[in-house]
């Protein structure tokens, strides 16, 4: 808590504010009806966060929430699944954008465009709690937090890898070269496409640093956690796309 604020929420609010600002403007840039946010953005957002949440209890803490299920309706508490929110996002923008017979790479690269400056935000929240724990290290960024291990009977401080960290600096990064990629006109799906896939690869390989040693660690599934196996999915998307988009050639 910073006084009567508590980080996380106060900075994700102010990232879903600032991407629905982007968003629209994205959307005057590539000639969208003004309008199309307050059709397509809120659902957008209401199922971002559902499915966020449906994949981090399913996925990630099955065996917390079965024997308390209603404790899965207690956001308050946090637990969103990053890639669940993506695709969630994803499924209504296809499904608005097939309804509407709108092109559907323009809406898909002012969604990106904006999703990742306010991702850089809502990360920078989930730095300052320390959400996302990794292992114990001695790297430069590592930072110190105080958690129960398995077998602790009390917390222990330990400086460790921050994902929410790492996460944040990669969406910025991504950011930056959107801000980058403005210099010129782009052909349709270049911010969506590149985003996709500059995200999803280092993404993959930042989820080996997570913790393994904390009786609430992620699920892995043959070694792997959920979000490494979305990773992979999203990979394989952002190619497919990037090949009709290039191939297209449209501005």
């Amino acid at each position: 808590m910073i006084g009567p604020i508590e980080p996380w929420g106060f900075l994700v609010l102010c990232g879903c504010a600032l991407g629905v600002y982007l968003f629209i403007r994205r959307c005057a840039l590539h000639g969208l009806d003004g309008m199309l946010f307050s059709r397509v953005g809120t659902w957008i957002l209401i199922w971002s966060f559902a499915c966020a949440r449906a994949s981090h209890v399913f996925l990630y803490r099955w065996e917390a929430y079965r024997d308390h299920p209603l404790d899965m309706f207690k956001i308050w508490e946090g637990g969103f699944s990053s890639y669940g929110g993506f695709f969630g996002a994803a499924i209504v923008a296809i499904y608005y954008a097939r309804q509407h017979r709108i092109n559907f790479w323009p809406l898909a690269d002012a969604g990106i465009y904006a999703f990742m400056w306010g991702w850089t935000i809502g990360r920078t929240g989930c730095f300052l709690v320390h959400d996302h724990p990794g292992r114990i290290s001695n790297f430069v960024l590592a930072t110190e937090m105080r958690l129960q291990t398995i077998g602790d009977t009390h917390p222990v401080i330990h400086a460790r890898h921050d994902l929410g960290l790492y996460d944040g600096l990669l969406s910025l990064a991504i950011s930056l070269f959107y801000f980058w990629g403005d210099r010129k006109t782009r052909f349709a799906g270049f911010y969506f496409c590149w985003g996709v896939i500059f995200y999803s690869v280092p993404r993959f390989f930042l989820d080996f640093l997570r913790a393994t040693d904390l009786s609430w660690s992620d699920s892995r599934y043959a070694g792997l956690t959920p979000a490494q196996y979305g990773s992979v999915l999203l990979l394989g998307i952002g190619v497919w796309s990037l090949s009709v988009c290039m191939k297209n050639d449209r501005p």
